[in-house]
């Protein structure tokens, strides 16, 4: 889960152009330059031994495509799904289950510290900058590549290389 080197973090300090969207009590950002299009949830069919913010597989323009519960990966509780933002990833795209997307605009954050500094594991990796929407807290994503590689191989798509 890394983003694009000295791309958000440089980037964010100047603002940046995020697709807003909730997770659950959570306002989200990602860059708009990661995110490929948004749409209704798909039908997506569920994998067993997958992490719980897997959703399971969709199709996405042709392709098999992990489905991840954005809210579940942040918060650990199941988000209530309205749209699926479907985003590039290193080994393909992915459907990211989001609650309402709220549009894009111009998104002012800061790399994590304080409050945020506390954040671990996951959240800390995918947690980009953190800001505020009037007065609620702002997180800016990186890109989102928190799938397992057990769940790429089911979804068919060839191993990274390390080149």
């Amino acid at each position: 889960m890394v983003g694009h080197p000295g791309g958000v973090a440089e980037a964010v300090d100047a603002g940046v152009l995020g697709l807003l969207f909730r997770a659950g009590p959570l306002y989200c950002a990602l860059p708009l330059d990661e995110v490929v299009e948004t749409m209704r949830p798909l039908e997506t069919r569920p994998l067993a031994g997958t992490p719980p913010y897997v959703r399971g597989l969709t199709i996405l323009r042709g392709a098999p495509a992990p489905v991840i519960d954005v809210t579940r990966l942040l918060t650990g509780v199941p988000g209530e799904i309205e749209r699926y933002v479907a985003v590039q990833a290193g080994r393909g795209m992915i459907a990211c289950a989001t609650g309402p997307v709220m549009g894009v605009q111009e998104i002012r954050a800061e790399p994590p510290e304080g409050p945020a500094a506390l954040f671990s594991g996951v959240s800390k990796a995918l947690i980009a900058a953190v800001g505020t929407i009037g007065t609620e807290p702002l997180l800016l994503l990186r890109s989102i590549r928190a799938v397992p590689d057990e769940v790429w191989e089911a979804a068919g798509s060839p191993p990274e290389s390390d080149s």
